[in-house]
């Protein structure tokens, strides 16, 4: 904290994903990461089966539009 501002840490949002047929993903969200000084805390609601984590920055979009859109994605192999 400077000049009694406390800094804004980066936030991100913890994904895992899941493949359905050759061609789509479907997108959970399961928690929230912070980037601290030295290390990112990754908070956790779930834990994926595969192992996998996902994690976008967030962006301040409208949550949402933007988890409609990963919701199910195309994807090509």
């Amino acid at each position: 904290m400077k000049n009694g501002k406390k800094k804004e840490r980066e936030q991100y949002k913890v994904f895992t994903t899941r493949e359905y047929g050759e061609e789509q993903t479907f997108w959970v969200r399961i928690g929230t990461a912070f980037k601290g000084e030295k290390s990112i805390q990754v908070l956790l609601d779930a834990l994926p089966l595969s192992g996998k984590l996902v994690i976008l920055l967030e962006n301040g979009e409208d949550e949402d539009d933007q988890e409609a859109e990963l919701t199910l994605s195309k994807r090509r192999r």
